[in-house]
């Protein structure tokens, strides 16, 4: 159902990226571990970050403010 997928969705000043994987896979963690990694080198600050388990997947949501100074 779910593989290493990627979404993002931007509005304006806030931006939202989905990352799902298998669980008990590494790959999942090196995937959220690197859109964080990228957000931050970006110069976003994180506003939040959800996992959800359902039927031996993970979904993860971040949510970046792009205009932190604003």
């Amino acid at each position: 159902m779910f593989g290493s997928d990627e979404q993002e969705m931007s509005g304006g000043r806030y931006q939202v990226r989905l990352v799902s994987g298998q669980m008990r896979q590494k790959s999942h963690q090196q995937s959220v571990q690197e859109i964080l990694d990228e957000g931050a080198a970006r110069g976003w600050r994180l506003v939040s970050a959800n996992s959800t388990n359902a039927s031996g997947a993970w979904v993860t949501s971040i949510y970046w403010d792009t205009t932190p100074d604003r």
